[in-house]
């Protein structure tokens, strides 16, 4: 069996290999983080469940895994929980499990320091699930709910500083 001895030169140079990493300067603080509010929610980074159409149960998207977190957008896929009787005539509704694809854009800065996307799309990339309703379609004689809020016809929510 042989012995390795290490030369005398080995060890300041392996001293010196250790040391550097602790001689570094530091890295400047990375900006915060991003975060997402919907409908009133408090800031999320990159949450699980987003209530896309504000103060309607119309569009709930579910199990989001996202890419691209914190970079000028993100996208997310998941499944969105619809009432399909949401823009039609029955009273107790009828819900649906279909595919989701978020985008969250336009970072902006909001107060203490944060950063917040402001604007949410979300796109069904199976079709819409509410076959054959127009995109402007008015809610004005529903009989649950008189002037519910309708997904907006160009898939775009606009979101605010929580």
């Amino acid at each position: 069996m042989t012995v390795r001895i290490m030369r005398p030169a080995a060890v300041p140079a392996l001293f010196a290999v250790l040391l550097l990493p602790a001689c570094s300067h530091t890295a400047a603080p990375a900006p915060p983080v991003a975060t997402l509010s919907f409908c009133g929610s408090d800031p999320e980074s990159m949450p699980t469940v987003v209530e896309v159409v504000c103060n309607t149960d119309d569009i709930t998207a579910r199990n989001l895994v996202w890419h691209g977190w914190g970079k000028s957008a993100a996208t997310a896929r998941g499944t969105a929980v619809v009432d399909l009787c949401a823009y039609e005539d029955c009273h107790t509704g009828s819900y649906g499990d279909v595919p989701i694809t978020l985008i969250a854009s336009k970072i902006t800065d909001c107060a203490k320091n944060t950063r917040e996307y402001s604007t949410l799309r979300y796109v069904f990339p199976d079709g819409s699930p509410w076959q054959g309703i127009p995109a402007n379609v008015s809610a004005s004689g529903f009989i649950s709910a008189p002037d519910r809020p309708l997904p907006p016809a160009d898939q775009t929510v606009g979101l605010t500083c929580a």
